[in-house]
């Protein structure tokens, strides 16, 4: 992986313009009625790709890593042209050689795909049984790669928001280590947002510092606190002023932007109140099932021949279908779960707080 971050694809390639990425996506839009509902819809494969990652237990950064592909991907891409339900772990098996976990068995992939389902969403879904097999899964992850230029290249927040806290430290004291479980479960939940395609990682690493040190001024650590409701620590009301006041004369002396770091401050708490009005029973369903744009998949050829009473369909139907592209002239057969869906837990710290081996 490139060690410099600006003089890599990440830098180059991937830091879009909001505009040109709204404009990528205005026929999902259109159909979906806002670009809040679409959030939705991929905060919740997000999580889908948390809930498949931590069933296979692959580090926070190969899970990091994959919800960027995956953003990167519908940042340019229909949702009707490849379902989620695949990306999400063709994202995990691309990510995790791009990091060198080490490849992850397909099988052992889809196992887990198909147990996540059946126990984290069968109560909403009872009608869905996962779809696909492994060589979709070899397919989809060759289509990611052409949409991304094999740019598989990604910078993260954690290094810089590690350095920034340990630059902090000596004023802190003894909330140096809360402030930094803080700041990186903020760090965590910035996956969950487009913040990846439209700012470099130190920008965001430094919205989550003053975050971090807002919420130590609102709500300092007590000894019954649980640091892991990281979305309520913003929210409130307990009055400091020591963290703000360190804050403000530590960023003095960046030579950042500081209207950029309160956009990156604004998008995280942005984001927080999409979740705050979001009725996941009964929103996510209606999304995915009735709202979202849906791939279609094409019959090979032999099985067109046969529908048609045209030679060159003997010998049986052809392979399941894989991540075909949208064929306008077929119906999208029934591509999701049809009930209700509880989101799976917010991304969390590693057990290691100091965060993943870099």
């Amino acid at each position: 992986m490139a060690g410099n971050f600006w003089q890599s694809s990440h830098y180059l390639e991937w830091l879009l313009d909001r505009q040109d990425v709204l404009k990528h996506r205005a026929s999902d839009l259109k159909k979906l009625g806002s670009e809040e509902e679409y959030q939705k819809i991929l905060i919740f494969f997000i999580d889908v790709i948390q809930a498949f990652g931590k069933s296979i237990e692959v580090r926070q950064q190969v899970i990091a890593t994959a919800s960027v592909y995956f953003r990167r991907f519908y940042s340019r891409t229909s949702l009707k042209s490849i379902d989620p339900w695949l990306m999400a772990p063709s994202c995990l098996f691309l990510s995790s050689k791009v990091e060198e976990y080490g490849v992850i068995q397909p099988k052992s992939l889809i196992a887990a795909c198909c147990k996540v389902v059946n126990s984290q969403y069968s109560k909403y879904f009872k009608d869905y049984v996962y779809p696909y097999r492994t060589h979709d899964v070899f397919e989809c992850e060759f289509i990611l790669m052409e949409a991304m230029d094999c740019s598989l290249v990604v910078f993260h927040p954690y290094r810089p928001l590690l350095n920034f806290c340990n630059d902090l430290k000596p004023h802190l004291l003894d909330l140096a280590e809360e402030h930094l479980q803080r700041a990186w479960a903020f760090a965590n939940d910035t996956l969950r947002t487009d913040l990846c395609l439209h700012y470099p990682p130190y920008l965001i690493a430094l919205g989550c510092v003053q975050l971090a040190l807002i919420s130590l001024s609102k709500n300092p650590p007590t000894t019954s606190g649980n640091a892991s409701d990281h979305h309520s620590l913003y929210f409130s009301n307990q009055p400091s002023s020591n963290p703000l006041a360190i804050a403000e004369q530590w960023f003095s002396e960046l030579n950042v932007d500081p209207e950029k770091v309160l956009e990156v401050v604004r998008y995280i708490l942005a984001h927080y109140d999409l979740l705050e009005r979001m009725d996941i029973e009964n929103e996510i369903p209606m999304l995915i099932i009735q709202k979202m744009p849906r791939p279609v998949i094409q019959q090979p050829a032999n099985q067109q021949q046969q529908a048609q009473g045209q030679p060159g369909g003997a010998g049986g139907s052809g392979p399941a279908g894989g991540p075909r592209m949208v064929s306008q002239q077929q119906q999208p057969p029934p591509m999701g779960p049809s009930h209700h869906h509880q989101m799976p837990p917010p991304p969390h710290p590693p057990q290691n707080p100091v965060g993943p081996p870099m």
